[in-house]
Parts: C-alpha cells; structure tokens; sequence
C-alpha cells in the first residue's frame, strides 16, 4: 500500500505547480477515507470469518468489513488518475485494485459487496475531490509549496551546503 503514497511525494518532490496540484486531488483519499471510517461507526458490518463464512485463509482482526479500505484506497487513486485524463495510470491501478478486490473476497476477509461499496465510494470521493481542487485547487497548492519550501526544501538545502 505504500505505492500511493511514495507516487504522491515523487509527484510533488519533481513536479511543477500543475503536477503539485494534481497531486492535492489526492484528498480524494482522505475524504475517503473519512467516509469508511464514518460508516464502520455508523454501520458496522461482520467480516466473513466472523460470522462464520467460507473460510478465512489468513489472519485478520475483526475491524468493520464495509468498505473494503485497501480496495477503497486503490479504487480512489484509480478514479482521481481518471479524473485527470491519465488514463494509462488509472487502467494500472485499477487493475491492481481489481487484483486487491478478488485476493480479499478469495482470502475470506471481506464480502464482494464490500468492494463494491469501496468502487462507489472511491467515485464520490474523487468527484468531490474534483469539486473542492475546483474552488480551492490554486490556493491549497500555493500554501502546500510553501509549507513545502519552509519546511523541507530550505533545511535540505542548508544541510547539504553545511556539508560542503
């Protein structure tokens, strides 16, 4: 799981403002992500093994199944890539999320509607995304560069040059 987030930072270590912005939608994520945790409050549903189901073939705490997060985290970059128009990186990742979706149901630790929900829930949060980076896009960008800038940018750059 950690690809997502090594291709954001490399995103927005190399990138030019335009590439940094497109990398902000990735709060699609987050609101994702807050909405798997509001529904496992709200909603808590039994995995498979837990009621008992088919076979659980590996181990895996009895946290809420609905939304499946690895799928919902895969599906949601995958809609934000294809938000973007990058169609090739959102064929891959939503291939691997498809990949995520098939070993979870076979592995007994998640239901087939779990991973549906996560798809439904990936596109609501990237259309939203969309909307936020819409009404806010250039501003968080500009603020995140300067964070960016104060915080590791000109402490990189001193480090190297005290070493010098």
């Amino acid at each position: 799981m950690l690809v997502i987030p090594c291709h954001l930072a490399l995103l927005w270590i190399t990138g030019t403002h335009d590439v940094r912005r497109q990398a902000i939608l990735a709060i699609a994520l987050l609101l994702a992500a807050l909405a798997s945790f509001a529904i496992g409050m709200i909603v808590p549903t039994q995995r498979p093994f837990l009621i008992p189901l088919g076979n659980q073939l590996i181990e895996h705490r009895g946290s809420p199944s609905f939304p499946s997060n690895h799928g919902l985290a895969m599906f949601t970059y995958a809609a934000v890539m294809l938000a973007l128009r990058h169609w090739c990186h959102a064929l891959c990742i939503g291939c691997a999320g498809l990949i995520v979706a098939w070993s979870h149901v076979y592995l007994g630790i998640h239901f087939p509607l779990d991973m549906f929900g996560a798809m439904v829930i990936a596109a609501g949060a990237a259309c939203l995304a969309i909307l936020i980076d819409r009404r806010l896009g250039r501003n968080l960008t500009s603020a995140g560069e300067r964070l960016f800038e104060q915080a590791v940018a000109r402490p990189a750059a001193w480090m190297i040059r005290g070493r010098g």
